[in-house]
């Protein structure tokens, strides 16, 4: 059988780009972070998170330090230069929005209350919540680590009893 030109030139543009692939197919990769003492950081988050130091380079020729920590497919790239300067502190949630940019890192946990129960014996305790978030359906905590950046554990209502 014989297709007509004009008819397999009408088809074949939109076959073609359902097979072609998303160019910005994303998925995460990790969160940079710039901190004064990485030594003190990562420990912080290897000891009171569970994360596991992955990689650990020497940062350019200016003395820096470059190190990956790694806690299932989370990922955070601590950066420390020797002249870095300190950024913004930051207020609690919501406040904590009203300084542009990256404001925490969001962790989700099975279990929110197991986790800071977990946190507490290992001496970390929540600078707010846990707080139920009733329009997002989810339960927070917010931490700070040891420069005062904020990471926020979050436990999804599908994972919570009603």
């Amino acid at each position: 059988m014989l297709i007509p030109l004009s008819l397999a030139f009408a088809v074949a543009p939109s076959a073609m780009a359902a097979e072609a692939p998303n160019p910005l197919s994303l998925a995460p990769f990790m969160v940079g972070l710039s901190v004064a003492d990485i030594d003190k950081v990562s420990a912080w988050y290897v000891e009171k998170l569970g994360f596991k130091v992955t990689l650990d380079v020497p940062l350019g020729t200016t003395g820096g330090k470059l190190r990956w920590i790694e806690a299932g497919s989370q990922r955070i790239e601590l950066m420390s230069l020797p002249d870095s300067k300190p950024g913004p502190e930051r207020a609690l949630p919501p406040d904590h929005a009203a300084v542009r940019g990256y404001t925490h890192l969001t962790l989700q946990v099975p279990d929110l209350d197991a986790a800071i129960a977990t946190l507490a014996a290992r001496g970390v305790k929540p600078a707010l919540g846990p707080v139920p978030v009733g329009s997002l359906k989810v339960k927070v905590a917010f931490l700070r680590d040891p420069e005062g950046n904020m990471v926020e554990l979050l436990q999804r209502a599908s994972n919570r009893e009603s």
